[in-house]
């Protein structure tokens, strides 16, 4: 985000916040005796922590940062973050900072128009294959209108298509 960057004690104060949410919520359906409802959201907490946690795969250290911090930075919206990961072969040449940027650019745009009551959920999936990644972000189509032009840097894109009411921002690269 274009203000100041989080310290690593708002993070860790964010991150104990959510991980606590969560477990009320889990021991609230225990204490409900609804063991199944307990177990699906223990999994999906499970599942997202690894999701997250593989993102240090990508080898983009702000891209990463910006990933897992989105939420806080952009309380607007909620995000669901999926990985299909292969080992890399060679460092990443794209620069995730002016990736960052751009993103930052949008999502600031897009939080004018977003609306406070309605469901924002971004899925961002994240792909690699051994020579190449690719960061997809898909969220219902904002009413406000942007300023955006595709980008085409010299290791890596970043690109807008809208399909059936929703917004898609892929950025791919090597």
């Amino acid at each position: 985000m274009k203000k100041s960057e989080l310290t690593v004690r708002d993070a860790m104060k964010f991150a104990r916040h959510d991980f606590l949410n969560e477990l009320q919520l889990i021991l609230m359906h225990m204490d409900l005796n609804n063991v199944p409802e307990a177990r699906r959201k223990l999994l999906e907490a499970t599942e997202r922590m690894r999701n997250e946690s593989q993102l240090s795969g990508l080898d983009m250290p702000a891209l990463e940062t910006w990933m897992l911090t989105f939420d806080w930075n952009y309380s607007v919206f909620s995000k669901q973050i999926k990985t299909i990961l292969v080992p890399k072969k060679s460092a990443r040449k794209a620069d995730d900072q002016q990736i960052v940027d751009v993103l930052d650019d949008v999502f600031q745009q897009l939080i004018k128009g977003a609306d406070p009551y309605a469901d924002c959920m971004v899925n961002i999936l994240v792909t690699t294959t051994s020579d190449e990644w690719e960061v997809s972000l898909s969220l219902p189509g904002q009413t406000a209108p942007i300023v955006w032009n595709d980008v085409q840097e010299k290791d890596w894109t970043a690109k807008l298509s809208i399909d059936h009411e929703y917004w898609t921002f892929t950025i791919s690269g090597q």
